[in-house]
């Protein structure tokens, strides 16, 4: 009784952890340290968990993952309540249907489709953002966001594949 015990709360932390640790990175981004954050600008690192966790194991980060992981990224943030789960989600859908492309590639093609994908949900959560303040947001801010999204991206994903390779079995 006690081995199925173990294997259980052990099989249930390997589920648990993409989510856990990906809850933990988006809270750790929004402490009001100065170190992230450049005027209120802030890396978009939900999405690069989610976009990681959907590459990288499909299988146990799924559409619950990502909602939650939304909700608590809209609680934590300033913007409005669904911004950050509708950027979320449609990232979720862009990588379900490019998959096949990028599925067992080289970090750098994985790196070029994340750019790709990320001006798309950028752009879609600015919009949704901006339809809700009836007029269009400055567009720097989505640059610079976009730009530290994308540089501190290769460094969250080699922490994120370390945890992978270290805490979790296949």
């Amino acid at each position: 009784m006690s081995e199925n015990l173990d294997e259980d709360i052990s099989s249930l932390f390997q589920r648990l952890l993409p989510f856990v640790v990906s809850a933990l990175l988006i809270t750790i981004f929004y402490m009001p340290l100065g170190l992230f954050s450049l005027n209120g600008i802030r890396p978009m690192v939900g999405v690069a968990c989610v976009y990681f966790w959907l590459q990288h194991r499909p299988d146990i980060f799924n559409l619950w993952s990502v909602f939650c992981l939304g909700l608590w990224d809209d609680i934590l943030s300033a913007s409005p309540l669904g911004s950050c789960i509708f950027g979320m989600l449609l990232m979720y859908m862009l990588v379900n249907l490019t998959s096949r492309f990028f599925n067992a590639k080289p970090f750098i093609v994985l790196w070029y489709g994340f750019m790709l994908l990320l001006l798309v949900t950028m752009f879609g959560k600015w919009l949704l953002i901006s339809v809700y303040y009836s007029r269009f947001l400055p567009l720097s801010m989505l640059c610079f966001g976009y730009m530290i999204t994308i540089a501190i991206y290769p460094l969250l994903s080699l922490l994120l594949a370390f945890i992978q390779n270290k805490l979790m079995k296949d």
